[in-house]
């Protein structure tokens, strides 16, 4: 089962966020810099003066509930090290 494969039956959503993150940037409230969020992470950091911010509205991980989470862990981690 190839979990990294375009939508179909043997496909996991869930996994794009970690082995493909995003980025997402928003105002800085010390600063008024660029505050990075990265889809894979729960907390934001500005790239101006550093400061860290916790997500406001973090999007519920697929690795809390699903039966797969082991196998979708070391997919991610094999992913990280590269």
């Amino acid at each position: 089962m190839s979990f990294i494969r375009r939508p179909g039956e043997n496909y996991c959503p869930g996994i794009e966020d970690f082995v493909r993150p995003r980025v997402e940037y928003q105002v800085c409230p010390e600063c008024g810099g660029r505050l990075e969020y990265w889809s894979d992470e729960e907390r934001g950091v500005c790239l101006d003066c550093g400061f860290e911010v916790a997500k406001e509205n973090p999007t519920p991980s697929c690795l809390e509930y699903c039966e797969y989470a082991d196998k979708c862990r070391g997919i991610i981690l094999s992913k990280r090290r590269r």
